[in-house]
């Protein structure tokens, strides 16, 4: 059974979904979840969101990378790879400061 507030599947049995809609009511009640729970998912998204950008980053690096070096030379490419890894660096420097 598909919960109408937070679209999570529950099986057929439950009573109250863990956003804390209660299917008996159809009215929205306490969740279940605590606020550590809720801290918990909110990091794992974050994670989830860091680990993409670091892979397409990585993926555009190569291919900047690898087009520079067959129109150009070695060192150019060197360049590119390393003003790539400092923007990225400095965007995950601002990250975890803000997140203290």
């Amino acid at each position: 059974m598909d919960c109408p507030k937070c679209k999570l599947v529950n099986s057929p049995n439950t009573t109250r979904c863990d956003c804390g809609y209660d299917f008996q009511t159809r009215t929205i009640q306490q969740s279940y979840l605590t606020e550590r729970d809720r801290r918990l998912l909110r990091r794992s998204g974050g994670v989830s969101g860091i680990a993409l950008a670091v892979l397409l980053t990585l993926e555009f690096g190569l291919r900047l990378t690898s087009a520079t070096v067959a129109r150009h030379s070695v060192a150019i490419g060197v360049l590119t790879v390393a003003l790539i890894g400092l923007c990225f660096g400095g965007w995950l420097w601002l990250l975890n400061g803000k997140a203290r």
